[in-house]
């Protein structure tokens, strides 16, 4: 699947979730799904489902409620 990203580049959703990654290992503060979404201009469930193909590979990602 191929999703248009931050400045309209297109990336599919391998490129999108390795982007994800990067993100929030180099932030200090928690990132959202609703930013992680705005920036890649996709729905907050496909940050969810991304989040949950990550986790099932063994990232280690810590989420929490609002």
């Amino acid at each position: 699947m191929i999703v248009r990203g931050r400045l309209g580049i297109i990336m599919t959703g391998e490129e999108r979730r390795k982007a994800i990654i990067e993100i929030i290992s180099k932030s200090t503060k928690p990132v959202s799904g609703t930013a992680l979404a705005k920036q890649f201009q996709v729905s907050r469930q496909v940050i969810v489902q991304d989040i949950a193909l990550l986790r099932a590979v063994n990232k280690n990602i810590l989420s929490t409620n609002k």
